[in-house]
C-alpha cells in the first residue's frame, strides 16, 4: 500500500483502478498509488527502510515523498503569486509529474501544462498519471532533454507563466535556460539539494557549479539560501532579468526558491545591488557584509582580517504579504507542516542576512545557552528588532551589535544561575 494511501483492501485499490485506469502492473517496474494533496498517482514502489534515507535512490522513476513539502510550497505560491487564469506551466525535470499535476489540478488556473524527463520510465509513468487526472487535454508530455526543451520556449508567446526546477542535484547547469523560457513578470521555482557545497563542506564544488566561496559557519544554513538567490540574480542579470525572491526557505535536504522574473537590464541593475560578500572576523565573532562592487575591507571592530565569502544574495528571502496570504491557503488545504513553516517564516527578519546561534555564544563566552526565544524577547524589549529564524532551531536574528547580544546573553545566563 502506498504512502498516504487511503484504501484499507485490495478490493478498493483494485475498484479506484478500474475508474482511474492506474494499473500498478502496467508498467516495466514495481508501482503503488499514492495520494498527495488532491491527487492519486502512480510511482514506484520503494523499497523497505526508505523512511531512514534522505532521498531514496535506485528506483527506475525519481520520486521521493520527503519532498511532499516542497510540492505543497510550488502549489501554495503558485496560488498566491498568479491572480487569473489561463497559466503556462512547465516542469522540466518532472519525474513522475507529481509536482505539476498538482499545481493544475489544485490551483485550477492552470490552461497549459508542460511535463518533461529524460528518462523513458518517468515519460511512460508521467502519461498514465496525467490521463488518470483527467488532464490530458491540457497538458504536453515530454522525453527530452530539459535544456532542449527549455531553449525550445525561449521566445515570445512559446514562454511559461510558472517554470520549477527541482533537480537531483544542482539546479545550476538548468537555470539559464529555464529563465529564458520564463515570461516577463513570471515565476521560477528552484531546488538544489547539493547541500554539501553550498554549506561549505565542499567549497571547489560551490565554487565550480555556483562560482561562490561558501564557508562552513554556524549560519551556513541560510548564507547557502543566499549563495544560491546570489547565483540566480547573476544568471539572471546576464540576459537581462531581474528577480525579486517572494519565498525562501531551508528544509531537510534541500534548498527551495521562488523568485519573481522581470525583463530590463536598469532592473537587472537594481538587482545586482542585492548581491554581494560577507565577511567574518575569526577574531572577535563580527560579521559584516557590503555590495558587490566595494572593496573587501578590515573587521569594523578589531581591525583583523576577516573570512570572506560570496558572492551571496543580501536582500530579502521572501515577500511578507505573499508569504501570508500562501498561509491562509495552507490553513483553509490542512497543509499543516506548509502551516507551520510558513508562519515561522513570516514572523522572521528578512532584512538581516545571517543568525546568531546560542550554542556558538555560549562556546565563545564559555557559558551555558538561554533559549533563543528568551533572547529575541530581551532584545525586543531594549528597542533592538529581533526574531527567531527557521534556518535554524538554535538561531535568532537581531540588529543589535555583538557586544549588546553578548551582554544581553551573559544576563540572561546569570539571572538563572
Amino acid at each position: 500500500m502506498g504512502i498516504g494511501c487511503p484504501w484499507s483492501s485490495q478490493k478498493g485499490l483494485r475498484a479506484y483502478w478500474e475508474v482511474s485506469g492506474l494499473d500498478e502492473n502496467a508498467l516495466e517496474f514495481p508501482t503503488r498509488v499514492y495520494e498527495e494533496g488532491k491527487v492519486k498517482f502512480l510511482a514506484p514502489a520503494l523499497k523497505e527502510g526508505w523512511e531512514k534515507a534522505v532521498s531514496p535512490s535506485g528506483m527506475p522513476v525519481f520520486f521521493n515523498p520527503h519532498s511532499k513539502l516542497s510540492r505543497d510550497m510550488a502549489v501554495l505560491m503558485v496560488g498566491a503569486y498568479f491572480d487569473r487564469k489561463g497559466i503556462r506551466v512547465c516542469e522540466p525535470l518532472a519525474g513522475c509529474g507529481v509536482r505539476g499535476i498538482r499545481i493544475a489540478v489544485e490551483t485550477g488556473i492552470v490552461s497549459k501544462l508542460v511535463l518533461n524527463d529524460i528518462n523513458r520510465f518517468a515519460y511512460s509513468l508521467m502519461k498514465k498519471n496525467v490521463e488518470a487526472a483527467g488532464l490530458a487535454e491540457i497538458t504536453e508530455v515530454y522525453n527530452l532533454d530539459a535544456n532542449a526543451l527549455l531553449a525550445t520556449h525561449s521566445t515570445g508567446k512559446l514562454r511559461f507563466d510558472y517554470v520549477d526546477v527541482d533537480p537531483a542535484g544542482s539546479p545550476a547547469p538548468f537555470l539559464e535556460n529555464a529563465i529564458r523560457s520564463c515570461q516577463s513578470g513570471g515565476l521560477l521555482g528552484v531546488t538544489a539539494t547539493d547541500l554539501a557545497p553550498l554549506c561549505g563542506t565542499n567549497p571547489l564544488s560551490c565554487i565550480r557549479k555556483y562560482d561562490a566561496v561558501p564557508y562552513a559557519s554556524p549560519y551556513s544554513k541560510e548564507t547557502a539560501a543566499r549563495i544560491l538567490l546570489g547565483f540566480v540574480a547573476r544568471t539572471a542579470a546576464r540576459i537581462g532579468m531581474s528577480i525579486s525572491p517572494i519565498l525562501t526557505f531551508y528544509r531537510r535536504h534541500y534548498i527551495r526558491t521562488f523568485v519573481r522574473l522581470n525583463y530590463g537590464k536598469t532592473l537587472a541593475k537594481e538587482s545586482l545591488k542585492n548581491v554581494g560578500w560577507m565577511y567574518e572576523c575569526k577574531s572577535c565573532g563580527s560579521v559584516q557584509w557590503s555590495s558587490y562592487v566595494e572593496p573587501i575591507k578590515l573587521c569594523e571592530v578589531c581591525s583583523s582580517v576577516p573570512r570572506v565569502f560570496g558572492p551571496l544574495w543580501l536582500g530579502e528571502l521572501a515577500s511578507k504579504d505573499l508569504v501570508l496570504k500562501a498561509l491562509g491557503m495552507a490553513y483553509e488545504a490542512d497543509m499543516k507542516e506548509a502551516y507551520s513553516l510558513l508562519r515561522k517564516i513570516s514572523e522572521e527578519i528578512q532584512t538581516i542576512p545571517f543568525y546568531y546561534r546560542v550554542d556558538e555564544i555560549g562556546k565563545r563566552l564559555k557559558s551555558r545557552a538561554p533559549k533563543p526565544a528568551s533572547i529575541v524577547d530581551e532584545l525586543r524589549s531594549i528597542g533592538f528588532n529581533a526574531s527567531l529564524t527557521h534556518f535554524d532551531g538554535q538561531g535568532f536574528k537581531t540588529d543589535a551589535p555583538r557586544e549588546v547580544v553578548e551582554r544581553v546573553f551573559s544576563e540572561l545566563t546569570s539571572s538563572k544561575t
